[in-house]
């Protein structure tokens, strides 16, 4: 397999929004860009924490689904992170965290785009 950056594969039209927003808005974003997750951006556009659908059936599964929870009090915040420069070729690599995205940031921890298994298998397929 012929490696290529992180940033080669990487979506770069991101779906953000604030930690102090409402959880249903977080879902209506989702719903609407037909996306399975949302970053969480402080108001400095830094990445908090990210939303999956998982975390929507936990948040669910405890609460009633039109509250005013917001998305800081559930989202994922230890987040494993990559840079533009990281090789795709260590992302095909199994882990034991079973991540299916991942933020890439930059070295000002800038978020600058999300690669996800679905980037990823699209790339592996291509090269076989």
């Amino acid at each position: 397999m012929t490696d290529i950056p992180v940033e080669r594969l990487m979506s770069t039209e991101l779906v953000t929004i604030g930690s102090g927003a409402a959880a249903a808005d977080a879902a209506e974003r989702m719903l609407e860009t037909g996306v399975s997750s949302v970053l969480v951006v402080d108001d400095d556009g830094r990445l908090a924490g990210l939303i999956t659908a998982t975390d929507f059936v936990s948040l669910v599964r405890r609460n009633d689904p039109e509250d005013e929870t917001p998305v800081e009090a559930f989202m994922t915040t230890e987040i494993a992170t990559v840079s533009p420069d990281d090789s795709v070729e260590e992302l095909a690599e199994p882990t034991d965290e079973g991540y299916t995205h991942l933020p890439v940031v930059d070295a000002e921890s800038q978020l600058v785009g999300m690669v996800s298994t679905t980037d990823l298998t699209a790339y592996l397929s291509g090269q076989r």
